[in-house]
């Protein structure tokens, strides 16, 4: 009765390894993909303003701040800054390469109700880029599609507090 009782122990506590050790793996991957977007396409200088949205800021010194989140599927990232007048720019970066000033454009239409608009994207730093202003805070879901390039953004939830709070700071004058 012992041996089988030694063989049980024995394989159990590999299994319970195993499983643990694949957790750790995975997390750890996990991790290393999450930070990964902070250097997505090249860039640099993120950090996390919400990590679990996704939602990444860049500050420079002299520039308003910046707001990102790049797509799940790693194809683009979404941006939008404010202007010194207090609206909304976005920007979508497509992973895509392109020669600067070339333009893609379509006619698109997004439902059977609507009249077909023209959508394009412009070559900006050597990729494809949608681009979009708002005079007030963005609380749609942006989406756009030309060609094979589409994209789909909640902005709806995005915390545009910082922007906010550093647009407001930059127009404050003393009493």
């Amino acid at each position: 009765m012992t041996k089988p009782f030694i063989f049980i122990t024995g394989f159990i506590m590999i299994c319970i390894v195993a499983v643990a050790s694949w957790n750790t793996f995975e997390t750890l991957w996990r991790i290393n993909s999450k930070n990964s977007e902070l250097s997505f396409m090249g860039s640099s200088g993120w950090q996390w303003h919400n990590k679990s949205q996704g939602l990444q800021i860049k500050r420079v010194d002299g520039y308003l701040p910046a707001l990102r989140k790049v797509s799940e599927s790693k194809e683009y990232a979404s941006l939008v800054t404010i202007t010194e007048k207090g609206n909304y720019r976005g920007f979508v970066f497509f992973d895509q390469d392109c020669e600067e000033g070339a333009i893609v454009s379509e006619e698109v239409s997004y439902n059977d109700f609507e009249q077909p608009q023209l959508e394009v994207l412009h070559c900006l730093h050597g990729k494809l880029v949608y681009m979009k202003s708002w005079s007030a805070v963005p609380n749609e879901r942006w989406r756009g599609r030309v060609g094979n390039f589409e994209f789909n953004e909640p902005l709806n939830k995005w915390d545009f507090t910082p922007l906010q709070q550093a647009y407001l700071k930059s127009v404050a004058e003393l009493i």
